[in-house]
């Protein structure tokens, strides 16, 4: 997100997110070539959550709009074709599609979204969990999950994906921890363990680490948004 504008410091109002929001009511990726994306959209409203109210000129409801509207009929989501869509996003990839059917439908709770699309998510994530309960995506994917069947009240399967995290958790960078921080409740035990560990690997000048090592604002601003949530 953009930083806050001169006049935003001097109103206290929240400035305008760059890139600006698109008519269809997502917001674009640096790879989407200006077109909607789910990743980037989801991403946009994680940081707008924390906002008692959003900025002027973000249209909270058309983003959630855009987000039902592209879930399809089995309950998954996948991002739209682009030459330059990034592997862990590309459509057809199982990987892809768990990670974004996690994140799309959390980001639904997040705003009290549609329970039919929440529970259309659910079903699809548990459908796609292998015999050991491991999705065929990416850690981060399983604790997105995670929150999902939770909400959708699948909680075994949720607790299969949550084994899954917990088993790698000590070996989780700070970029990992923000990440799944800012997408647990708040007073979660899972907060609560994530904000220990995150104090754990605080720099003695305040920051936090990105994943090269060195110290990362938006890490550290997101450390900080994660601790709150305690």
């Amino acid at each position: 997100m953009a930083a806050t504008n001169r006049k935003s410091e001097q109103t206290g109002i929240p400035a305008a997110p760059e890139p600006p929001q698109n008519i269809d009511g997502g917001w674009p990726a640096a790879w989407s070539e200006g077109a909607s994306s789910l990743d980037a959209t989801c991403h946009m409203l994680d940081l707008l959550s924390d906002f008692s109210s959003p900025p002027p000129a973000v249209d909270i409801p058309a983003a959630l709009a855009f987000l039902t509207s592209t879930q399809l009929d089995d309950g998954t989501w996948r991002e739209g074709p682009s030459h330059r869509t990034p592997d862990a996003l590309m459509p057809g990839s199982a990987a892809a599609r768990v990670y974004l059917t996690g994140n799309c439908a959390r980001t639904l709770i997040a705003y009290s979204g549609p329970q039919r699309a929440i529970e259309q998510a659910a079903q699809a994530l548990e459908w796609s969990l292998d015999p050991h309960g491991r999705l065929p995506g990416p850690l981060v994917a399983h604790w997105l999950g995670a929150r999902v069947l939770r909400v959708a009240g699948r909680d075994l399967a949720a607790r299969r994906l949550l084994d899954v995290v917990g088993r790698s958790f000590d070996g989780l960078t700070a970029a990992d921890l923000v990440q799944f921080g800012s997408n647990t409740p708040r007073g979660d035990r899972w907060t609560r363990r994530i904000v220990a560990r995150l104090i754990a690997l605080q720099a003695s000048d305040g920051s936090w680490p990105g994943d090269d090592g060195e110290p990362s604002v938006a890490v550290s601003i997101t450390a900080c948004r994660v601790l709150l949530r305690a």
